[in-house]
């Protein structure tokens, strides 16, 4: 896995006050008069180029990132040191956080575009938790619906076929671009910078399995994927075939 590669933006960083995606973060709870404390916890915001490890699995959990722009690939190490993706994290995104009781992060992410980051030391955001209880809350909220996206995930594993499998997986990421307002409403299409490695390690499936089953999508005009976009040819179907049912 590629090493840390962070670079700090400096005086190019967004001010918390104007963050253009405040309203999909951790800080979308925090009364304006708290936002300086905020803005104060963060070390600064990060470039990290596409193909690069933002922390990796079972290194010392010492930061937390909000994600301000780029897709990053959560996953875990098998012994083999293949992986298998957990989620993909959009904009907005919290990740890395680990309660104070753990030393270590339980998962790697990959960053599968060119990212920013906006970092937070964990004591940092221990404190923070301590003096808001709207944070405390926001936090478990964030927590549990990623529990509830990884449940799915493993369902879908261990029950459902590879072009369900695909199909749930690129609905989801439908329903949360369509809630950021990526998605294009007259083309029924979005950003996919995916390759077929990274969606097979999201869904279970090898490479070649993965672009069997792609191909099988478009010939039954439901999806269509190439350059670093898909196109959704009928919605009602892919949603369908994936059992896809929103967890927020």
């Amino acid at each position: 896995m590629p090493k840390n590669k962070l670079t700090e933006l400096g005086a190019a960083s967004t001010r918390c006050a104007v963050c253009p995606i405040r309203e999909k973060a951790l800080f979308q709870v925090v009364a304006e008069d708290y936002l300086a404390e905020a803005e104060s916890r963060r070390t600064a915001q990060y470039r990290l180029p596409a193909r690069t490890s933002l922390y990796q699995e079972a290194a010392q959990a010492s930061m937390a990132y909000t994600l301000f722009e780029g897709w990053i690939l959560l996953y875990r190490t098998h012994f083999d040191g293949s992986r298998q993706g957990l989620r993909i994290a959009l904009p907005g995104d919290f990740v890395g956080y680990a309660p104070a009781s753990d030393a270590t992060y339980s998962h790697g992410a990959m960053a599968i575009t060119d990212v920013t980051v906006c970092g937070f030391r964990q004591a940092d955001m221990h404190a923070m938790i301590d003096n808001h209880t709207d944070i405390a809350r926001q936090i478990s909220n964030i927590q549990s619906g990623y529990l509830a996206t990884c449940e799915s995930n493993v369902l879908g594993l261990g029950r459902k076929s590879a072009e369900q499998r695909i199909a749930h997986a690129v609905a989801d990421l439908y329903h949360r671009l369509d809630l950021r307002a990526e998605v294009d409403g007259a083309s029924c299409s979005m950003p996919f910078p995916l390759t077929q490695e990274m969606l097979g390690e999201l869904t279970g499936l090898t490479p070649v399995h993965t672009n069997r089953v792609l191909r099988k999508l478009r010939a039954e005009g439901i999806l269509r994927c190439e350059r670093q976009r898909a196109e959704i040819q009928d919605l009602a179907r892919l949603v369908e075939l994936g059992g896809y049912h929103s967890v927020g």
